[in-house]
């Protein structure tokens, strides 16, 4: 079992983090990282568990991998997106602190003192969301997001967010953590939104099929290199895999775009060990590490196209 060292599990909405407090939120000097390292291994150490589930044996999967996942020393487990629906039940049965599966989540949270990312089908005000969440060592909600971007046959889901803010960072054990659930993958934008908040890592519980080969992973690490910080995936399996099947290939990718651990085309859990503060070196005095670049030499005044509805 990993020791309990405490959790620090409250969402992260700090003053210097915010646009209105601080006109010059973009600036990198807010967020705290070790650009002298020049690699992930070296450094204060973190341990993400992520995971890919038989399509088959959800339920005796969850156990399983939390055991898997505290076998291997992890801080925190990612899990894929809405179980619940892989499995069958139909949208919106239950709230969130009532919801079976996410009550065994955090039950198996406070037994082996990790924490835990995951996503389920919760009641949201009169309907219903793809709801992501992180549990804290002790086995209690310390943040909600809802999934943004529907897919195909989600249409009717809430994405109104339950604060002001529709991507809340979370700090847990010093890190600082962004959500994101499947569809979201493909908006940049919000990604950025994560990096100007200064996560150290993003976690994605999806269920996302595999039918174009490379396309997924190119898009992953993009993500993971463009905001510069690390992104971290959790998915289903079916075997024998074949293209155009849940994949599975749970990974963890590092701010340059390496993967560093990873689960591959088969069930299992892979935990990764890394610095979470580190971020991709880069060249000169005044760019010492590429967020730092990322961040001085945008220009937010000149990106208003990205917002405008679609007409």
């Amino acid at each position: 079992m990993v020791p309990n060292s405490g959790m620090k599990g409250k969402p992260s909405h700090t003053a210097s983090l915010d646009t209105a407090a601080n006109p010059s939120y973009h600036d990198v000097v807010s967020c705290r990282f070790t650009p002298q390292q020049k690699d992930p291994a070296v450094g204060p150490k973190f341990r993400l568990a992520v995971t890919s589930l038989l399509v088959t044996q959800i339920e005796e999967s969850i156990p399983e991998a939390f055991r898997e996942a505290a076998n291997g020393g992890a801080d925190l487990i990612l899990l894929p997106e809405e179980p619940d629906i892989v499995m069958g039940w139909k949208p919106g049965l239950y709230r969130l602190a009532d919801h079976p599966i996410y009550s065994r989540m955090a039950s198996f949270a406070a037994e082996y003192g990790i924490g835990a990312v995951a996503s389920v089908s919760a009641v949201a005000g009169n309907g219903f969301a793809n709801t992501g969440f992180l549990i804290d060592r002790k086995g209690a909600l310390a943040g909600v997001y809802r999934k943004q971007h529907p897919a195909p046959g989600e249409e009717a889901i809430v994405t109104d967010q339950a604060g002001d803010d529709p991507f809340p960072v979370f700090e847990f054990d010093g890190v600082v953590l962004g959500i994101a659930i499947c569809m979201d993958i493909h908006f940049p934008e919000m990604f950025c939104i994560y990096g100007l908040k200064c996560a150290d890592i993003v976690c994605l519980p999806t269920m996302y099929m595999d039918y174009t080969g490379d396309m997924l992973e190119s898009i992953e690490k993009a993500r993971a290199v463009d905001n510069q910080y690390y992104v971290a995936l959790s998915r289903y399996i079916e075997t024998p895999y074949l293209a155009g099947k849940s994949m599975g290939y749970a990974k963890v990718i590092a701010p340059d775009g390496r993967i560093i651990a990873s689960t591959g085309h088969q069930a299992g859990v892979a935990v990764a060990e890394f610095d979470p503060k580190w971020r991709m070196p880069f060249w000169g005095e005044q760019y010492k590490e590429f967020r730092t670049m990322f961040h001085t030499t945008r220009k937010p005044e000149k990106y208003g196209k990205i917002v405008e509805p679609r007409k």
